[in-house]
């Protein structure tokens, strides 16, 4: 229960952020949107038939049937729980914003929604839409999600393009670009990790400082010296940026002389240090 609550707590937060950014902003500058959300503002401004929130849930029924076949049940009923949460947050009214500028209506609906959209990510599910499409698209091609988006939302300019002036998909365009940029930073960008390769000769007293503390894992491999040929251990561990300062406190201290090598690992996968979606 703790953990269902945890994730609807998220899709909650980001599905109002991504609602908010419709109502406040999209809407009421006639700008159109990225993905299924796009497409349901496109059938919302030439129909005028059903409201917004219903169209996004109607369409998203194919979409859904694609995530259960390609990417878990889990990740479906908790895409379902927050279609159900981001569809009802649609309901709300307009919201009129002190904002005459488009430019910066586009940038800032970008934003807001970007931050939305990572922030679903971070739970089991997302609110439907393209980001089921783009949670497919990693799970079998292993592309980002800022890149997943891009190529989706390109579709669905082109159809804006037939149907509506050119200034307003322009102006939606600095929109989708934004979110895509704002929710690949917030979701990759501050979930950096580090590979970490320490050489020393006091490598066991160091294993056991790090598995006392119970802080992170490492793996012991087996190397050997390239100039006089000595048999050696080689510790190897990834670890978030943030435990950088820690460790390098930790292996000083038992060794001055130690080797550390640290490089970027920006895509990781696992279980209590990934920084992978948790589909």
């Amino acid at each position: 229960m703790k953990n269902f609550f945890y994730n609807t707590l998220l899709l909650i937060i980001g599905s109002a952020l991504c609602a908010f950014a419709l109502k406040a902003v999209l809407v009421p500058f006639g700008f159109l949107s990225s993905g299924l959300t796009g497409l349901s503002l496109i059938i919302y401004h030439k129909s005028q038939l059903l409201p917004v929130g219903l169209i996004y849930m109607l369409i998203n029924i194919p979409a859904f049937l694609l995530g259960f076949k390609f990417v878990g049940l889990r990740f479906v009923l908790y895409t379902a729980w927050g279609i159900v949460i981001y569809s009802a947050l649609l309901f709300m009214p307009e919201i009129k914003l002190p904002i005459t500028d488009k430019l910066l209506a586009a940038g800032l609906a970008g934003t807001i929604n970007g931050t939305g959209i990572a922030i679903m990510l971070r739970s089991y599910g997302t609110a439907g839409g393209s980001e089921i499409i783009v949670a497919i698209l990693n799970k079998l091609f292993g592309l980002s999600i800022g890149l997943g988006s891009v190529i989706i939302n390109a579709v669905v300019m082109i159809i804006s393009l037939v149907l509506f002036p050119l200034e307003s998909v322009l102006y939606t365009v600095v929109f989708i670009v934004t979110s895509a940029r704002i929710s690949h930073y917030f979701f990759h960008g501050l979930s950096k990790r580090r590979v970490v390769i320490i050489i020393s000769s006091q490598w066991e007293k160091i294993v056991e400082d790090i598995n006392n503390g119970n802080r992170w894992r490492v793996t012991l491999l087996q190397g050997r010296g390239g100039f006089l040929g000595t048999d050696m251990s080689v510790l190897y561990s990834v670890i978030n940026q943030t435990q950088v300062p820690t460790l390098k406190s930790l292996i000083m201290k038992r060794d001055p002389d130690a080797f550390v090598a640290i490089m970027d690992a920006s895509d990781v996968t696992g279980e209590n240090v990934g920084n992978q979606p948790h589909w």
